[in-house]
């Protein structure tokens, strides 16, 4: 779904003259006026009509965003969304976390190239009289990954605190995360995957988790 139909169902409403998605509320300075605010992505609301600390704002957005990418559940609440999207994230972390402790124990220090190097590759350049050269070094994509995923993660448990979500129904959320990233990782390890179809699983994992939310009850 592109953006202009996510801050369409969002209600956000386009201006012309500035060519950008703005906030459909009222202006508190101009009275009978439009706030002509940017609306925060997924949202019909700027920062100060959101009702709500801007991080929690843009955490529900990108929840909202993604729940409204998924036919059949775009009536979703921003509750529901980010209690699902933790339950994902959670999943995620799981299983990025699995893949990158398999790479560690592949990795063969002396091999140089290839898969299962570890948490650091090397970047490379080329120039007309040297050739192809090592240049450097760099954090490997998995890596970055699952950073980026626990990161994610934590931003989308304290969002649910913030929205007054009980503790007891985010532990919840993060234990069924947990179990599916369990039954998913046991099913990986029993097809014996190759290298380069474990290197797929991060790119895969994410659609099927939001398919599989999406078409829950």
């Amino acid at each position: 779904m592109s953006n202009d139909d996510l801050m369409r169902q969002a209600g956000a409403v386009h201006c012309e003259t500035h060519s950008r998605w703005e906030c459909s509320k009222k202006s508190k300075r101009r009275p009978g006026d439009r706030c002509h605010a940017s609306a925060i992505r997924g949202t019909n609301a700027c920062r100060t009509h959101a009702g709500v600390s801007t991080a929690v704002a843009k955490a529900r957005g990108e929840a909202l965003s993604a729940w409204r990418a998924v036919p059949g559940r775009q009536d979703v609440s921003p509750a529901e969304a980010v209690m699902a999207m933790l339950q994902m994230s959670w999943a995620r972390v799981h299983i990025y976390a699995g893949l990158l402790e398999q790479q560690l124990a592949e990795a063969d220090p002396t091999r140089g190239t290839g898969y299962g190097e570890g948490l650091v590759g090397h970047t490379f350049s080329a120039s007309p009289s040297v050739g192809v050269y090592e240049s450097g070094e760099a954090v490997r994509g998995l890596a970055q990954l699952e950073a980026a995923e626990r990161d994610r993660c934590v931003r989308y448990a304290k969002t649910a605190h913030d929205m007054g979500i009980a503790d007891r129904e985010i532990r919840l959320a993060e234990a069924q995360g947990a179990l599916l990233a369990g039954a998913i990782s046991r099913i990986l390890d029993g097809l014996e995957l190759s290298a380069a179809q474990r290197a797929l699983v991060p790119t895969i994992v994410p659609g099927v988790l939001l398919e599989v939310a999406g078409g829950a009850s």
